[in-house]
């Protein structure tokens, strides 16, 4: 109950912080959100390289990790209250799932990934900390060092944040559909937003952002640690491989089935990853 109160009481200052701040501008205010490791960061790299492109067209590769933590580095959880930089957009990113400060923001944009890869990918980057699963209740951490007992025990965290998400939406960005056509999936987003449209530099955006130029620019750029921790308390890589399908040969049988059974929508939702 106490913790309950201070979460309240949190948000209640939070709120109010950031409507008095965000009420100061008249651009048109944009939040992402999504579950961890749904593609949030890949998104953020394919808006983000497109801003910079629409400054500078003769860019000639990505922007780093901590260049788009830079141009882009208002969170909402934690009510940062920078303002936009030039060229760039008012624009906030959480994976919180709603709560009434969503309402700020003119247009609220939903990126979702398939629950088995998205927790497989939530394994490992909480697993590679030093105290691995930190915000996990201390009872279960050693439990959860099974890739089957953390899937099974975080699907319903999972469904309930998707269905929560989509009720909330403006805009719903599906990675499965981003992988199959990144260029159609972005350019729809694009249009949605309202932002000057250049095709010629989508396609480059598109390019800056794939998942081979990312893990080479944190490779030469010393930022493996992508979007984790950077002062040293995660040992693991960000940008493992955004592959789809992981989970049949990371998971039980009996883990994937459950999982199908408490989301019975994924064979439409996400066709051809399940036979």
């Amino acid at each position: 109950m106490i913790n309950w109160l201070k979460g309240k009481y949190y948000w209640f200052k939070l709120h109010y912080k950031l409507k008095t701040f965000i009420n100061k501008f008249s651009d048109t205010k944009v939040l992402l959100f999504g579950y961890p490791k749904s593609g949030n960061t890949w998104l953020r790299l394919l808006l983000f390289n497109y801003r910079n492109l629409l400054l500078n067209p003769i860019a000639s590769n990505t922007i780093t990790f901590d260049i788009l933590n830079d141009l882009q580095n208002n969170i909402m959880d934690r009510g940062t209250i920078f303002s936009p930089k030039n060229g760039m957009p008012f624009f906030y990113r959480t994976h919180m799932r709603y709560i009434r400060t969503y309402n700020l923001f003119d247009k609220k944009v939903f990126i979702h990934r398939n629950p088995l890869d998205t927790l497989i990918s939530s394994y490992y980057f909480y697993k590679n900390r030093e105290v691995p699963f930190l915000f996990q209740p201390e009872d279960i951490r050693e439990k959860l060092h099974d890739i089957d007992f953390y899937v099974s025990y975080n699907i319903s965290s999972w469904i309930k944040f998707y269905y929560i998400s989509i009720e909330h939406a403006d805009f719903v960005m599906n990675y499965s559909e981003m992988k199959r056509d990144p260029l159609t999936s972005f350019s729809n987003l694009l249009r949605f937003l309202e932002w000057d449209f250049d095709s010629s530099l989508v396609e480059k955006a598109v390019k800056f952002s794939s998942f081979k130029r990312i893990k080479e620019m944190g490779e030469k750029n010393s930022q493996k640690y992508g979007n984790g921790p950077k002062d040293g308390s995660f040992n693991g890589e960000f940008t493992r491989s955004g592959e789809e399908s992981q989970f049949h040969h990371e998971l039980k049988k009996e883990t994937i089935q459950l999982v199908l059974d408490k989301f019975p929508e994924f064979k439409n939702v996400y066709p051809n990853l399940i036979e």
